[in-house]
């Protein structure tokens, strides 16, 4: 089963969507962003939609639906980071807004598109992810986005571990937290782009939150929370997608599963370990 190259690509792409989930989804849940996480992973499913339309109207063959998933997710971080909307209108507001309406241009450039002339990935492939029909290209483009994560993050670690844990001494320490805001958005969705092709955009939020949430049970700062919480992802990922070959289900819904039984667990084993451990 290793030996098959569908396989090797689909444990290649958990591992690499489970270094991003670790780095930021530790940021994510510390932050207590998770929500507004939601709303730039389903609107990234419009720009799948108008990859797809481009390709049938104007012939863009190269606008492949990460690219299109990855422009509707920037424009999402940038538009909830904004100090006008902030300013302007309820946060919660704007990212229900963002949820849907990413959702609803989505189907609705879907169903413009001539399937005569343009293969469309199967819509529940697209919405809940589909490990085992990963590309080599894709592994390339997931593995780019996951340096330049890891990149960002080691260059600017010391400021967003100020702004996740207290935005107001943030403010105090002289950090462009309006700034700091946008770039930990945008973080998230290069991370929502990685995931899409792991669990779709619908479940990336729950693999992006639910391994860090599971890792912060245990650790006790920030670099260990995000190396337990890639390793913890990775085991899962692995074994939801092995799992879903050998069942033959759905690999999305396995592998989120999975990470909801092993949040479940852990929480158990903490509640039985001693406070001061």
């Amino acid at each position: 089963l290793l030996t098959m190259p569908f396989v090797q690509r689909m444990l290649i792409a958990g591992v690499l969507a489970s270094v991003a989930c670790g780095i930021v989804g530790s940021f994510v849940v510390v932050r207590r962003i998770v929500f507004v996480s939601g709303g730039i992973s389903h609107s990234a499913f419009g720009g799948v939609g108008l990859a797809y339309l481009l390709q049938d109207r104007l012939g863009w063959a190269a606008f492949d639906p990460l690219i299109g998933a990855g422009l509707f997710a920037v424009v999402a971080a940038a538009v909830l980071s904004s100090g006008w909307i902030r300013k302007r209108m309820r946060e919660d507001s704007a990212i229900g807004a963002l949820w849907v309406v990413g959702m609803a241009v989505g189907i609705l450039l879907l169903a413009l598109v001539d399937r005569s002339q343009v293969r469309v990935q199967d819509p529940v492939s697209i919405l809940f992810g589909n490990i085992l029909l990963i590309r080599a290209i894709d592994l390339w483009v997931m593995g780019g986005l996951v340096v330049a994560i890891g990149a960002v993050v080691t260059l600017l670690y010391k400021d967003l571990q100020i702004l996740v844990f207290d935005e107001a001494f943030a403010r105090l320490a002289g950090i462009r937290v309006g700034a700091m805001n946008f770039l930990l958005l945008l973080l998230v969705a290069l991370t929502v782009v990685v995931l899409s092709t792991v669990v779709g955009v619908v479940l990336a939020i729950a693999m992006l939150t639910l391994p860090a949430a599971t890792a912060g049970l245990f650790a006790k700062n920030l670099p260990v929370m995000m190396v337990l919480s890639a390793v913890i992802c990775t085991a899962l990922t692995t074994a939801g997608g092995l799992l879903s070959l050998v069942w033959d289900l759905p690999p999305g819904a396995v592998i989120v599963l999975l990470l909801t039984l092993g949040f479940a667990a852990a929480g158990g084993v903490r509640r039985l370990l001693p406070r001061s451990s």
